[in-house]
């Protein structure tokens, strides 16, 4: 018997909860799959599964043997992955109406907007975060925006074992690069936005670029595109059955009208108290993807209905006539979007906290710094993650182009929310303060550690006590 049959066989006689090929991600009694070839990785690997609770291992390399594990080898897992993955999942696809989002910016919160619009008309939908807090049913959990490919039939397959009929996802440039999404039929396509960001890894904005147009092809049906960007524009070039969505454009076929929402299935008259540019085009975006699918928009749209994530532009009660915002903003578009937000509804001071990941693309950094200065009246840049970088050298990579001085580098966290804090309460009326770049991230990365971390919790902490 070949070495992928008799394990074929042994999984068949053993049950097991999950299944993935990231071993920090195992949960008990998964199956782990490590395609590591060097065996002294192979090990470290098979030791955090282990640790992490998994039942089954399966490797190109032989392990320590454990009594508690049943591992098996092959040899040619790369080569069989397609046929383990087969039989793990053991579910028909097309039983789950798949919808995938992408866009630099946006992805988290369209995606919150339709799984609310799919809830309120009676649909059972599953969405895939990697926020823990939303307080909303159907959400499936996921430790990375688009997980491996393994581990994201995992969570296709306890789907559809729960009989719901949407899935919606986010679909970083990553998990296209890395073929995360390949074999699975997309019912409906969007990009929310288009600007810089991720340059680490792709290297060139035209790389980025070209990789989240490959998400997009020209035959596609129920793709919604947000044409207020130029990769937008050249998608919805491309096909002409794109459903176009813009803020202000009215060629588009659903934009902002006077109050209303213009659609194609009627005007939408709404109540809603964002007033953001940023958040109603995330909104759009879900109700063009809802009208597409459903061919119409029979939707309620509340205050007491529609909900925003944590963490993105979430206000926080501070002091009288002074105000604080958590947001996740962390790409310059991002960042000039919220502060010019803030400084055309705010008549006080409007300051700005942000730092720069570690280990990331470092040529938005000076630009992130340039958009502060232009668009906030103080800056205090801190820690974002600096992963094994020198927090220092990324403060003064943000700082080296600002001409203005008003800002200060306080690394510690929170001190610098501190500081924040007290200027605020000492600023005039009508006065803000941004907390960007972290949003509902409950953990600061500070070379090999995780150290807990939320600013809401932090704000919270430290608003009875200045």
């Amino acid at each position: 018997m070949s070495e992928i049959n008799k394990n074929i066989s042994l999984l068949g006689k053993n049950n097991f909860t999950g299944f993935t090929e990231n071993s920090n991600f195992v949960e008990k009694d998964f199956v782990f799959l490590s395609f590591e070839q060097d065996k002294k990785i192979a090990s470290k690997h098979a030791s955090e599964a282990k640790k992490n609770g998994a039942k089954i291992i399966i490797s190109k390399v032989s392990n320590e043997k454990d009594s508690k594990i049943l591992n098996l080898i092959d040899k040619n897992l790369s080569a069989n992955k397609e046929i383990y993955l087969k039989y793990l999942f053991n579910r028909n696809l097309e039983d789950l109406s798949i919808v995938g989002i992408t866009g630099t910016n946006g992805k988290s919160s369209t995606a919150f907007f339709l799984h609310q619009f799919l809830l309120n008309s009676g649909f059972n939908p599953t969405l895939l975060t990697n926020i823990p807090e939303i307080p909303i049913k159907n959400c499936e959990v996921s430790p990375l925006t688009t997980p491996g490919n393994f581990l994201l039939h995992h969570y296709l397959k306890k789907s559809i074992d729960l009989k719901r009929d949407f899935f919606l996802m986010e679909v970083s440039s990553h998990s296209i690069s890395q073929e995360r999404i390949k074999g699975l039929n997309f019912k409906s396509k969007s990009l929310t936005s288009f600007s810089k960001d991720h340059l680490d890894y792709h290297k060139s904005i035209d790389n980025y670029r070209n990789t989240k147009e490959s998400f997009f092809a020209k035959d596609d049906e129920n793709i919604v595109i947000c044409i207020d960007n130029d990769l937008g524009k050249k998608i919805a070039k491309k096909n002409n059955s794109a459903l176009k969505v813009s803020l202000n454009n009215k060629k588009a076929d659903i934009y902002l009208n006077k109050g209303s929402i213009h659609t194609p299935w009627g005007n939408i008259k709404s109540r809603l108290s964002i007033d953001s540019d940023f958040m109603l085009s995330n909104l759009l975006c879900a109700l063009g993807i809802y009208g597409k699918i459903n061919n119409n928009l029979e939707i309620n749209l509340t205050d007491n209905k529609i909900f925003t994530l944590p963490g993105r532009l979430e206000l926080i009660k501070v002091f009288e006539d002074k105000y604080c915002y958590i947001d996740y903003a962390h790409t310059p578009e991002a960042l000039g979007l919220i502060l010019r937000y803030l400084k055309s509804k705010y008549s006080g001071q409007v300051m700005c906290l942000f730092g720069c990941g570690g280990d990331r693309d470092i040529s938005k950094r000076n630009e992130m710094g340039i958009i502060s200065e232009t668009n906030s009246d103080l800056q205090i840049i801190t820690n974002d993650n600096p992963r094994n970088e020198n927090p220092l050298n990324i403060a003064r990579s943000i700082t080296k182009k600002m001409r203005t001085k008003n800002y200060e580098i306080i690394l510690d966290r929170k001190e610098a929310i501190t500081s924040g804090l007290i200027k605020l309460k000492d600023s005039p009326k009508n006065s803000v303060l941004l907390i960007a770049g972290k949003g509902h991230e409950n953990s600061l990365i500070l070379k090999d550690q995780k150290i807990p971390f939320n600013d809401s919790a932090i704000v919270n902490e430290l608003k009875d006590v200045i």
